[in-house]
């Protein structure tokens, strides 16, 4: 039985702080970046980043909190946000002169008058100098006919406001090893070259010179926190408080550079190397890995020594768990709409496999679901590893905690993800080793430079916009944002639904856009990736990445062992039941001719073609309902997709690979869509992940796992996603447990990759929107995220409800 262990009154005020506080935009960084910017002009490259991030170990505030234990802030304030200019900040401009930033709907930040002119004044400067502004520059010939197809991510200049994420480096080694015993390897790499500096050997010679640099700064940053520590113990006038600042000063003072002792200082490495790439980086997407594996032997041994109880080291987790929860970054307005509720990605991952293959469970394993359904917390967002051998113990454990913390964790297939990996080109025992990054993406622990999403900006491809081109003649229907009518073709030239003779002829017009988007969707990823090598080198990731010190050189640079790039689809049911009703309704029972649907749709269903939408919407197949007649198509549409996808080779020479994720751009590439052949109106939700449209899987959970399972998941190794939301009726007592266990044990062994539940009831949400006060704390899975329901889009919110909701 999964007995929720007590929150101490310490954990308890520090997560009602947190749910009490306000993020506040912070200048510290954005001082301390622009101004070596500036007084640097001479040093470029790998240098000049490794150059950056040391003076941000010096430079930025140290804080600790009362009542504090693990330690490591990216602002000056609590919860608050740093800066990225290096990447874009003019994108703030227009909110900071309207006073939008504390007064807009999703996620606001406070922030000080002074704090607002030291931004705009320095805007002039990024905006020449900003990896945006450099990305401009080398756009290709041919990519402005593509602005305003909303197929592709990059309908427009500035692409870079989060250029690289969405990676695990190795933090067991940073644990492990320490950035000490790193730095002194590179430093003998480094002598070994002196003298011999031909070919790429000065590459290699500078990229370790940048590795010392950034090793000294992480050691720098927490021998900070050690002097910090000491200053607050020796004012201290609570004797027990004293003893822990002490302590804390110690671990401090060793730590980074020397491997952690105990299970304190192993959580203390692993938040205080995530601030340091999170300063060093556009926090975005870095994901922590496996921690119940970097840190379940120290825990173990702790407790088995007497040094900590159980309970004692479960409040440790705990507090680290609510030190990644404080962590946040400022959004673009636009942004928020897809990851509202100050979310960033930082995914643990827990449960799995070793590398021999055994169980991997341990009692971190454990700590972290207590943490995830005692907290209540939607960030850091956590993925379950699922096999054979799972201990049933761990089963209940995971299920009781989805059940209270809205899709918390994610269950993830090692049955799949495994031979995946290995498919892309991964050994077995790193295979064995994956974890979850960002959203859902499977990736190298420690070993994978994988940019999942894409690069630049994510990827999220918008399929039932391609179909819509194919029968448009590679037009966008919809106007403009100045209400104009699109002249120019915005994709490729395939004629018109009603010039189609033969559903073959659709096919090869659908094939064409899906080719024609696709390419230059990674052709802009490959370009981004080459301008983004140049300014925005990763040594602080690179030190501790396999495969980079061998190599000597940088992930940027495919240095790590293994490198993938993701493509993610998103509106998968719409784009396969377009297929359906067209192949239904046109050529088999020839019911419609091409058209009077084609006019129906560039109506928007309008008038007369309401009758015609109704009978689509209740009388034709669709996916999501174990009809092969619209199945077949999403083995089709997928097959292509990733043919076209893996057929792509990144700037790193690794193919691109597949996935099928939106987080929450099918929301939002709903509300940019106009009307589509499946009886969707304009700027409705897309469907989301490989899930059914909303409300058209008819016939239960069983028939959706048929209906995709027709998708050869295991192609898509960049992930899957398919959300469910039950009732909670369906898991009120053991036996509705019992069953939704077989059930997805079931789908698990049909070849499903992945699957998150909601348990919360249509009315509940319903509520929620109407009283936002009395559900504060209701978490809900999104699709590639949770959030706090009530601090999500109105639309994000009204398509959650609009999912449908099943019984076992």
């Amino acid at each position: 039985m999964f007995e929720l262990s007590p929150v101490t009154q310490r954990v308890r005020q520090m997560r009602e702080k947190y749910r009490g506080t306000m993020p506040k935009v912070c200048t510290a960084r954005l001082k301390i970046v622009t101004d070596f910017y500036q007084t640097h002009p001479e040093v470029t490259g790998i240098l000049k980043r490794a150059m950056v991030f040391r003076e941000i170990a010096e430079k930025t505030p140290v804080l600790i909190s009362e009542g504090e234990v693990v330690v490591g802030s990216m602002a000056s304030t609590y919860r608050g946000s740093a800066l990225f200019p290096e990447n874009d900040i003019v994108w703030m401009k227009e909110d900071l002169e309207a006073g939008k930033l504390l007064d807009r709907k999703l996620d606001p930040y406070i922030i000080d008058g002074e704090d607002l002119e030291y931004i705009l004044s320095v805007i002039p400067y990024w905006e020449k100098n900003s990896l945006s502004a450099l990305t401009d520059a080398y756009i290709p010939r041919g990519y402005e006919d593509l602005v305003g197809n909303q197929v592709t991510v990059y309908n427009g200049r500035r692409i870079c406001t989060a250029p690289v994420g969405h990676f695990c480096t190795n933090y067991d080694k940073a644990v492990r090893v320490g950035f000490g015993a790193v730095r002194d390897e590179a430093r003998a790499k480094m002598t070994a070259l002196e003298g011999k500096l031909t070919g790429k050997s000065i590459e290699r010679y500078n990229f370790y010179r940048s590795v010392v640099v950034v090793c000294e700064g992480m050691i720098t940053l927490a021998r900070r926190y050690a002097a910090e520590a000491a200053r607050q113990a020796a004012q201290c006038p609570d004797p027990a408080r004293r003893s822990e600042l002490e302590r804390m000063a110690d671990s401090l003072e060793h730590i980074m550079e020397h491997p952690a002792r105990s299970f304190y200082e192993a959580l203390q490495v692993i938040f205080l190397y995530q601030i340091g790439l999170c300063l060093h980086n556009n926090m975005h997407g870095i994901s922590f890995g496996r921690v119940d594996q970097y840190v379940g032997d120290f825990c173990q041994r702790d407790i088995d020594s007497g040094v900590l109880t159980r309970d004692q080291a479960q409040e440790l987790f705990d507090l680290f768990v609510l030190k990644v929860a404080e962590m946040n970054k400022i959004w673009h307005a636009g942004t928020t709409l897809t990851v509202s509720g100050y979310t960033v990605g930082q995914l643990m991952t827990l449960g799995g496999v070793k590398k021999d293959g055994s169980d991997a469970t341990n009692a971190v394993t454990y700590m972290m679901l207590q943490s995830a359904c005692r907290l209540v917390l939607h960030d850091p967002p956590m993925s379950l590893r699922i096999h054979k051998g799972t201990p049933a113990d761990l089963w209940e454990a995971a299920l009781e905690t989805t059940k209270k913390c809205g899709g918390v964790p994610t269950f993830e297939n090692d049955d799949i993800i495994v031979p995946a990996l290995m498919d892309r080109g991964m050994s077995l025992e790193s295979a064995r080793n994956y974890c979850l990054i960002g959203c859902v993406e499977p990736g190298g622990t420690g070993n994978e430079w994988p940019a999942c999403g894409g690069s630049g900006g994510e990827a999220y491809w918008n399929m039932p916009m391609a179909v819509l081109h194919a029968i448009n003649d590679g037009h966008n229907p919809l106007p403009d944002r100045y209400g104009n009518i699109r002249e120019s073709r915005t994709g490729a030239h395939t004629g018109y639904l009603y010039e189609m003779d033969t559903f073959d002829d659709v096919l090869k017009a659908v094939e064409m856009q899906y080719r024609y988007f696709l390419e230059w969707q990674m052709s802009m990823v490959n370009m981004f990736e080459m301008v983004a090598r140049e300014h925005m080198a990763q040594p602080l990731v690179s030190c501790m990445m396999d495969g980079c010190m061998d190599k000597g050189a940088d992930v940027m640079m495919g240095g790590a062992e293994y490198n993938s790039c993701g493509v993610p689809g998103v509106g998968i049911g719409n784009a396969v039941d377009c297929l359906a009703v067209i192949k239904y309704l046109c050529f088999d029972k020839k019911l419609c001719s091409t058209r009077r649907l084609y006019d129906a749709v560039m109506s928007d269903w309008a008038g007369p073609y309401e009758e015609l939408r109704q009978y689509i919407l209740n009388e034709i197949p669709h996916y999501g309902n174990a009809d092969d007649y619209c199945d077949q198509w999403a083995k089709w549409l997928l097959d292509l997709f990733a043919d076209i996808v893996t057929g792509f080779e990144n700037v790193r020479g690794c193919k691109f690979a597949p996935g099928l994720y939106p987080v929450a751009t099918n929301v939002l590439w709903g509300m940019l869509s106009p009307a589509t052949p499946d009886g969707r109106k304009a700027h409705q939700p897309l469907s989301d992940g490989i899930s059914a449209v909303q409300q058209l899987d008819r016939n239960g959970p069983t028939a959706v796992f048929h209906s995709v399972c027709r998708i050869p998941q295991r192609r898509f190794s960049n992930g899957t996603l398919l959300n469910m939301k039950f009732h909670p009726s369906a898991l009120a007592n053991e036996a509705g447990q019992t069953k939704l266990r077989a059930l997805m044990e079931t789908y698990f062994q049909m070849g499903g990759m992945e699957l998150q539940i909601n348990v919360v009831s249509g009315e509940t949400l319903r509520a929620a929107q109407e009283s936002p006060e009395e559900y504060k704390d209701l978490v809900v899975r999104v699709a590639g995220f949770s959030a706090y329901f009530v601090e999500l889009f109105k639309n994000c919110q009204d398509d959650l409800i609009r999912r449908t909701e099943l019984e076992l």
